[in-house]
């Protein structure tokens, strides 16, 4: 006990510190005013989280606490990006491979990284890793390097769902979404889940946060996801870079197909996104035993 109280107060000292010098060292696109009302900010949260800890108001200090390393997570990412100019390197497919390129024998490593901070809520496009890793080490070997990613940052969602609970998962993806699927999950179990990776209608990755809210068992989730999560990222390893249809030549027409009919499907699933999600629920997927959401003190 004494151990992890330690632990927990050297935390709180150790949070206003790193966002002062994430802020202050590398964001050079925030305001002043705003960097000190941030830094502020987490000095307040550090101090509610000790006080109700001392209070044994576990709620509270635990929702400070978590927001506090919220905060810092984000503006850390931000940071990051800035500094390193980032938002250039993801803006297209030859920016990111070059980048990656640059980091010679690392660059698998990187390459892995960048896709698991992907599927943990950071806003790069998928599409644009998945194609510049087949561009690198060819469909094959690209492929599965951003399955390994896809999958490891599809477990750490699961783990931060299964020890924050609902609170913080509804903190990040919105109320409103994670009641949603945390009802369609009680209601489905891990049915649900098999279709909900495998179709493109339904949030993989905010799922994954959802489902460790549930009492789903990590070994029922990995192996939904290890089967399923792969099978999208080596469609588009090999069809996004030209392996199976060329961009050239006979490929001209079957794009063009292609392009016409993903419209049609984007138009479609949009317009009639609740039918067709509750034409799945309801006819092709029975109702199994529900799991219970974990209660977050």
């Amino acid at each position: 006990m004494r151990t992890k109280t330690i632990i927990f107060y050297t935390f709180l000292l150790i949070l206003p510190i790193t966002i002062f010098v994430e802020l202050h060292f590398f964001c050079n696109f925030i305001n002043d005013i705003y960097k000190i009302l941030t830094i502020l900010g987490s000095v307040l949260l550090s101090i509610l989280s000790l006080v109700f800890h001392k209070f044994q108001k576990i709620s509270f200090y635990r929702f400070c606490f978590v927001i506090n390393i919220i905060m810092n997570g984000v503006f850390a990412v931000l940071c990051v990006m800035d500094y390193y100019n980032l938002g250039y390197i993801f803006s297209s497919i030859n920016n990111l491979r070059q980048f990656i390129l640059s980091t010679k024998s690392f660059g698998m490593l990187v390459f892995v990284a960048i896709q698991i901070s992907q599927v943990l809520l950071v806003p790069i496009p998928a599409a644009i890793i998945t194609i510049a890793g087949a561009a690198i080490w060819g469909p094959l070997v690209g492929g599965l390097l951003d399955s390994l990613g896809v999958l490891i940052g599809s477990i750490i969602s699961f783990f931060v769902g299964k020890i924050f609970g609902k609170k913080v998962v509804s903190y990040v993806v919105g109320d409103k979404t994670a009641n949603k699927y945390a009802q369609i999950l009680n209601e489905r179990g891990k049915f649900f889940l098999i279709y909900a990776f495998l179709l493109p209608l339904f949030p993989d990755d905010i799922l994954c946060l959802i489902a460790g809210m549930t009492t789903m068992q990590f070994r029922h989730f990995f192996l939904i996801a290890l089967i399923t999560r792969p099978i999208g990222v080596m469609f588009m390893s090999y069809f996004g870079t030209g392996a199976i249809i060329p961009f050239s030549g006979w490929g001209i027409i079957a794009w063009i197909i292609i392009l016409i009919s993903a419209l049609c499907s984007v138009f479609i699933l949009t317009k009639y996104q609740t039918q067709i999600e509750a034409y799945i629920l309801n006819k092709l997927m029975p109702k199994r035993k529900k799991l219970q959401t974990k209660k977050t003190d």
